[in-house]
């Protein structure tokens, strides 16, 4: 499986170049938050902050935004369709999620599909294409838990996507909280016969803690770390000795790196880092603090990510 699913159409996975693998362009996240600062719908805003990113290097974007974050009237229905565009104007290769996020932000009508019925849903947005246009899915993602458990709709829907990447190849990427839940998601996607390779468990920093993301890693699983560029300096010293330890224990073509754009505070034009710290910061502070080379940082942003998305080490 050599080529990528994006949402101008499919390209050989050579092409991705400098890839962050998890983001959002345009979300509704209000449901269990209600402020303001969730609703990024602003289509010149993200337009400049994607040319802020490509200007720094980047190449392209994994956009995680799946069912119950594509918003309801706002945003649904064009959501794929303003992507599509955007990834026209701004020449980044763009591809999107598909399945469901968290429970809190399901369609009700979740609660009365059986698990094969879901999957196949997943199916369709990979095959045929997402909220009825013919733009496609190259990621099963993200799909949430709580912070610490998974209620039974979040697992009904975690065995979905299971069943989903049997069936099409493509990688999972989970989200999980600050507790141990990932290694829960683990065991239902390995229950469903799921080569643990594909997945990719999102936020794992959020549980700095070296030992977790090495049982995570142990078991083939890549440990995405997002947030980058958002924390406090106690935290980013603490996230760089955490990606240190795994490049240091063999484990670098394991480790993926993105920012997790979502509230508008993370935009450079509201003072925040955007799409464009990692490559134009933090990459710096890695050589610096980390003494990396150049090969290994293309381990981490070019060639994980290709390896991630084509659901192979």
């Amino acid at each position: 499986m050599s080529e990528i699913t994006t949402v101008l159409g499919p390209i050989d996975s050579s092409k991705l170049g400098f890839t962050l693998m998890h983001e959002h362009i345009f979300l509704d996240a209000r449901v269990d938050v209600w402020l303001h600062d969730r609703l990024l719908a602003d289509k010149e805003l993200a337009y400049q902050e994607l040319i802020l990113y490509k200007q720094a290097g980047g190449t392209t974007i994994v956009d995680q935004t799946n069912g119950g974050l594509r918003g309801t009237n706002i945003l649904r229905q064009r959501h794929p369709l303003e992507i599509q565009e955007i990834s026209r104007k701004t020449g980044i290769n763009i591809i999107l999620g598909s399945g469901w996020y968290r429970e809190p932000y399901y369609d009700k009508s979740l609660w009365r599909l059986k698990t094969d019925e879901i999957s196949e849903q997943i199916i369709n947005e990979i095959n045929v294409g997402i909220e009825g246009t013919q733009i496609k899915s190259g990621i099963i993602g993200e799909i949430g838990a709580h912070f610490n458990y998974i209620s039974p709709v979040e697992e009904r829907v975690l065995r979905a996507a299971a069943r989903a990447q049997k069936k099409t190849g493509l990688a999972i990427s989970t989200h999980q909280g600050a507790g141990i839940v990932a290694l829960d998601q683990l065991d239902i996607l390995e229950e469903e016969g799921v080569d643990l390779r594909t997945v990719i468990i999102s936020h794992a920093n959020i549980n700095p803690d070296h030992d977790y993301h090495m049982q995570i890693i142990n078991r083939g699983a890549f440990v995405s770390f997002e947030g980058i560029g958002t924390k406090n300096s106690f935290e980013s010293k603490r996230e760089m000795q955490l990606i240190g330890q795994i490049i240091a224990s063999g484990n670098i073509d394991h480790l993926l790196l993105s920012h997790d754009v979502c509230v508008k505070p993370m935009y450079v034009a509201y003072g925040g880092g955007g799409y464009e710290y990692i490559p134009k910061t933090w990459l710096e502070m890695m050589r610096q603090d980390l003494s990396i080379s150049d090969e290994e940082i293309d381990q981490i942003m070019i060639y994980n990510p290709q390896h991630a998305l084509k659901g192979e080490r």
